[in-house]
């Protein structure tokens, strides 16, 4: 298994955004998370890249990665591109996605 999610929970302060999040993605596999706005969608991709505290495993090719720092994360090949539009406008497409 290449990511591996089991009962991921995350907060933002009190609130109780994710309740048991499960997910395996294989290698080769294309997945995406579907749902209308405010079921956690961004939430769980974040938690998954360690910029939101997840509860629960988290693991990366067998690896578990709950608990490092995001740029450890991503130094290990997982990214996350945010949907808002925080780019450098001075910089070239490929140049953003190096980014």
């Amino acid at each position: 298994m290449m990511l591996e999610v089991t009962d991921m929970h995350a907060f933002y302060g009190k609130s109780h955004i994710l309740q048991g999040v499960n997910l395996n993605v294989k290698e080769g596999e294309i997945v995406a998370l579907l749902g209308r706005n405010g079921v956690g969608r961004s939430t769980t991709c974040k938690a998954v890249m360690g910029e939101v505290e997840p509860k629960g495993s988290v693991k990366f090719q067998g690896q578990e990665i709950s608990g490092k720092k995001a740029f450890q994360i991503a130094n290990m090949g997982i990214g996350y591109v945010p949907e808002n539009r925080d780019i450098f406008p001075g910089l070239t497409t490929r140049q953003n996605l190096t980014l």
